[in-house]
């Protein structure tokens, strides 16, 4: 989408990603003025923008495929490398990520279903999501994006899309975690398992740049959670002022542990030690990306050509059958259906 930006002269790419996030910004604030005068039923005509999500990768026409507003396809907000420190730090929040799988819930109809990345239903069980068991309402809908750790048998909330058939794609980041953070502490139960809530729900934490000293505390933390479990994968940054963007935005960034201190100058634990091959961030980013793009190659994976970001142990994992175990088996993907067992670090990079 924004390749052709980088053959631009005179502009290298950290110049080149803060210009896409200043226009994306301009952009989503457009469309949220737009709707608002949708909403007052003002005409707006030659202003009018087309507001729709990236289709899904998956297969055209799949029954199982999740539709937005606009009978378009959801899919997962995915992020790029944060290649510098922001012009304005304090303008983002930062999200401890958790080792797992990326992944919708779709609470509807009295059960909340887990979809792959791929658009693709995995399982089915209750919670106390709108909309994810009898109790709690048939008629509503909710769509959260999520992180399963199998080995916790836990989903870790990071974003919401739909919560009580109120739709948050256009609102703010800023606001959306505060909205799922007032429902949560509302929602008594939901990160424990029991008959009406079979499998956790928990809500990651956000650190806001604007206290920096509770963000240079979790960076010096270790382990971010008791006893390790989940590990940490890493850490995603989102600017307040995004929408939610179905498909890679330079709004949400990702580093590991390590590249924190080259990139935004503060100190992290001495436990999130830098690999052998790491010397500097940009250079480690290009090589883990060249590295990622052998290793999908040699698994025959007919999505190699994408640039989405995983770990390279968990590509390592899907040469092994039993990556699918603990998944309803009648949900389990067919073989043209390659379907990565990924990390949390699963986002789109730039080229």
């Amino acid at each position: 989408m924004f390749r052709d930006l980088y053959k631009k002269c005179g502009k290298n790419v950290l110049d080149l990603q803060e210009e896409r996030r200043r226009k994306l910004l301009e952009e989503q604030k457009q469309k949220r003025l737009i709707l608002q005068d949708l909403q007052r039923d003002l005409d707006y005509s030659e202003n009018r923008i087309e507001i729709k999500c990236h289709p899904c990768a998956g297969k055209r026409g799949n029954s199982r495929a999740l539709k937005d507003a606009y009978d378009a396809d959801y899919t997962l907000q995915l992020s790029e490398w944060l290649r510098e420190c922001p012009e304005n730090l304090s303008e983002w929040i930062m999200v401890p990520c958790p080792k797992g799988q990326r992944c919708f819930l779709m609470a509807t109809g009295g059960c909340t279903y887990m979809y792959s990345k791929k658009g693709r239903r995995r399982l089915s069980f209750h919670t106390l999501l709108p909309g994810g068991n009898e109790l709690r309402g048939s008629k509503m809908r909710t769509l959260i994006d999520c992180i399963y750790s199998p080995d916790q048998d836990t989903f870790y909330v990071l974003d919401v899309i739909i919560y009580g058939n109120q739709e948050f794609v256009h609102c703010e980041s800023q606001f959306r975690f505060f909205w799922l953070r007032s429902k949560f502490d509302e929602c008594e139960g939901i990160d424990q398992r029991k008959r009406c809530n079979e499998k956790p729900l928990k809500l990651l934490e956000r650190y806001d740049f604007e206290n920096i000293a509770d963000v240079a505390e979790v960076l010096l933390r270790f382990p971010i959670w008791p006893e390790n479990e989940p590990a940490l994968d890493g850490w995603l940054f989102y600017h307040k002022e995004s929408s939610y963007t179905c498909g890679s935005t330079p709004l949400v960034g990702w580093l590991f542990p390590f590249m924190i201190p080259d990139v935004l100058g503060i100190p992290v634990n001495e436990n999130y030690q830098r690999p052998a091959n790491y010397t500097e961030p940009l250079a480690y980013m290009d090589e883990f990306d060249a590295e990622l793009a052998s290793k999908r190659k040699k698994l025959g994976n007919k999505y190699s050509n994408s640039t989405d970001m995983d770990t390279l142990e968990s590509i390592g994992n899907d040469e092994d059958e039993e990556t699918n175990a603990g998944f309803e088996p009648e949900q389990k993907l067919e073989v043209d259906e390659f379907d990565n067992q990924f990390s949390t670090c699963d986002d789109k990079l730039i080229d």
